[in-house]
Order: structure tokens, then sequence, then C-alpha cells
């Protein structure tokens, strides 16, 4: 089953299975573990092992780095279809013209398949409600993003409703190009971490190395010895297995990642029922008000984008009212007090800065007072303060993003030190070997 499972995931990637293509690839894998048991002067029991060891994890690195090329196109026809979409809709204003003009765009990519199905959606489906919003979902379930959702969520509004919306594209456009440009510089910061482990395990096996030459100079032959022959293998394969698992954690991807949202509104409900009072309790308040905190301040820099856009056309009450059912669910309990106080006081500020107040959010806090001062026409252009509360969601969204990197990279200086620690282990046991082997033979 798991060879299967691989196989499916290499097709899906591009990997085309042949026998010459994929005895070729092997024959050269082989080749290099030779190469390395030669340098370490393995004897055949253990050349043996650690090509099975090499071997075994072959496809896996396979795996990964069409994984990567597979993501990197994926990314780059998403950031394209985004980008065209905005464009084509300036100027056709329709959404199926929209998707018709796209579909010139690409010629065999796999968006282009999404595209069509979408079209035909439209054009062969009757009798049903809100066509063009379910065949723009086809691709949106596809490339979950969540500025793609917004892109279409708009144009679909616009279609609607009409009138002048030119300018929200062009904040739109301006969504994609950042958020493009974080995905850039995510993948170079997975990429420097990947070669500096990279660097580590090779830097391990030139350590490993060392003391086979210092032995070879003294005619130890130490090299031949079954202790250092076994730890030989052992630590190559982990050496094997700490790349794998970074590789594995470093593979390149730009889509939503999805979580049991349902976990953090529990979490938020105990925070908001509990009183701690035990130290257990108390650790347990604190954990989960720390991981709530960095839900809270993702979810909320994409609400207060859907609610921008809003507000081109809406007042802020309403624009608050109508983002209620696609905000994220983590959000929902406190956006369900905010509309319940704006109903009872709705010239009031107290809403405004009640929201997450119990949360240390200060900029969720210092949006919320700016949303006030819009609802209630203060601090001079609307326009203006609207471009601030989108100037400063960009800052935020970019803000969680680096949060979501940073959780995603934990862990990566551990791997980066393990194959030193390992090549220490192999040095302190060949250090063993050469006084043992030296002193016998000076007492021989």
């Amino acid at each position: 089953m798991g060879e299967k499972r691989l196989s499916d995931e290499l097709s899906r990637y591009g990997y085309v299975f042949s026998v010459k293509k994929t005895g070729v690839l092997y024959l050269i894998a082989f080749s290099g573990l030779l190469g390395l048991g030669r340098l370490f002067s393995l004897h055949l029991y253990e050349q043996i092992s650690l090509c099975i060891i090499g071997l075994f994890f072959f496809p896996f690195f396979l795996r990964n780095s069409l994984k990567n090329q597979y993501y990197q196109k994926r990314f780059s026809d998403l950031n394209l279809y985004m980008e065209q979409f905005i464009y084509s809709f300036l100027k056709t204003g329709k959404i199926l013209a929209t998707l018709e003009d796209l579909s010139l765009v690409f010629e065999k990519e796999e968006i282009k398949e999404k595209i069509e199905e979408a079209k035909e959606y439209i054009l062969h489906t009757y009798d049903e409600e809100d066509v063009e919003k379910k065949a723009l979902k086809i691709i949106e379930d596809e490339y979950e993003n969540y500025i793609l959702s917004l892109i279409h969520r708009f144009c679909l509004q616009a279609e609607s409703l009409g009138g002048e919306y030119s300018s929200t594209l062009q904040i739109l456009l301006e969504s994609r190009r950042i958020w493009t440009d974080r995905i850039y510089e995510n993948q170079q910061i997975r990429k420097k971490k990947r070669m500096d482990i990279l660097i580590s395990v090779a830097v391990s096996i030139l350590i490993c190395l060392l003391i086979y030459m210092i032995s070879y100079r003294m005619k130890l032959g130490i090299e031949n010895h079954p202790v250092a022959q076994v730890i030989t293998v052992i630590v190559l394969g982990l050496d094997f297995f700490i790349f794998y698992k970074a590789d594995v954690q470093l593979s390149f991807g730009y889509s939503e990642e999805k979580k049991d949202e349902e976990i953090y509104v529990d979490y938020y409900r105990y925070l908001k029922e509990t009183t701690p009072k035990s130290p257990w309790q108390k650790l347990k308040y604190h954990t989960y008000k720390k991981v709530v905190t960095q839900e809270l301040e993702k979810a909320f820099s994409r609400w207060l984008m859907v609610v921008s856009l809003l507000l081109q056309s809406e007042n802020v009450q309403v624009a608050i009212y109508r983002s209620y059912d696609d905000a994220p669910l983590i959000l929902k309990p406190a956006l369900k007090d905010l509309i319940s106080s704006l109903r009872e006081n709705p010239d009031g500020i107290e809403p405004y800065v009640s929201f997450l107040e119990e949360f240390t959010l200060p900029e969720v806090h210092s949006a919320m007072k700016m949303l006030y001062s819009v609802s209630e026409g203060y601090g001079g252009n609307y326009e203006h303060q609207i471009a601030e509360i989108l100037d400063r969601n960009q800052r935020m969204l970019h803000r969680s993003e680096q949060l979501k990197t940073e959780d995603s990279l934990a862990g990566l200086y551990g791997l980066f030190l393990a194959p030193q620690i390992t090549a220490g282990v192999k040095m302190v046991v060949d250090l063993v070997l050469v006084m043992a082997v030296y002193f016998t033979k000076g007492f021989a």
C-alpha cells in the first residue's frame, strides 16, 4: 500500500514511469552509494547495507524534488491566473467573458482544465441559483487561496451591482503582488535552509573521513575494524534520514494550510468561560491564549480585507454585517458579539474598542478604532482612511505569514546540528579505535 501511494504521488507530480528511465536513475544513485562506500573502505556486507539504506530513501528524495517543481508550476499558474483575471474583468466586466479570455492565456496547464470546466458549468447549467459563483468555486477548490476567493467574490459582486470598481481591483492587484513577494521570499528561505543542512551533512561526512586519513598516514588501518565499519553505516544512514526529514519540512508549497478550526473555537470559548485557579489551569490557559492570539491575528487580517472591499460600496456597519458569513470560524463568536453591540449602540465607539479586548492584539485594536473613525466620518478624506486600513491590513497579513513561516520551519536548527552530532559520535569511536590499535601495536 505504501509503495502504491508513493507511486501515485510521483505520478501526480508529473513523473512518467518507464523501465529505462527508472533503471537509469537507480543506477546513478547506486553508483553514488558505491563511491561513498569506497571512500570509507566498506566491506561487502556493510556496502550492501549502505546501498539498501540509500536506495530506500532515493524515491522519497525524488518525490520531494518533483513536488517542489510541481508546486512551483501551480504557484506560477495561479499567480498568472489572478493577475489576468483582474485585467480581463476590468476590460469585459463579465465573469464568462473573463474566463473565455483566460482559456486563451493557458495552453496545456492543469489550471486550463479547471477554467474550461468552469466555463462549461456556466454555459450548460440551467434552473440553478449562483451559477457563476459555483463555477468559480471549481477553480477555488483546486487552488485554495484567500486572495483568489476575494478576487472572485468582488468580481461577482461588481458584475451584479455595477458601479465604479477599478480602484478596488487595483487594491486586489496589489494584494496579489504582495502575496507573490511573500511566497518568493518564503521559497528563498527554504532553499537556503535546505542548502545549509546539505552542507552540514557534507561536513559531517568530511569529519568522518578525517580520522580515517590520520589512521591511513599512521598505517593503523582502523577503517577495516568491524566497529568502524558498522558505525560508518549507521552514521551515513542517519545523515540520509536527517536530510530526508529536512527535505520534507522544506518542500515548497503555497496553498492554505488546512486546520481544524473547530479546535481553535473550542480554545477561544475555554478562554472566555474559564477563570484559571490551579497551576495546571493557569498553564493550560496561557498555552491556549498564545495559540488563539496567533490564530486571531491571522484571521483578523483576512477578515479586514473583506470588510475593506465591502466598504467600497457599503457603510462600516453593513460591511461588518455582510462579512460575517464568510469570516474565519475563530472570529465568528467575537463578530457575533460585535454585531449585537452595534445594533444596540450603532453610533458609539464601545463596540469597536471592546472587540477582542481580552487579547493582546495592538494592530487589531488600532484597526477597529480606525473603522469607527470611518463610520463616523472623522479623520479627513474617506478614501484616504480606507487606503490606510488596507495598508495596515497588508502589514498584518505580512506579519501573520511570517508567523506561519516561522512555525513551519521550527525545529530546523536541530536538524542542522544533528549531522555534526552524529559525526562527533563517530569521531569519538574512531579515536578510541586509533588509540587502541596504536597501543596494541606498540606493545606487540
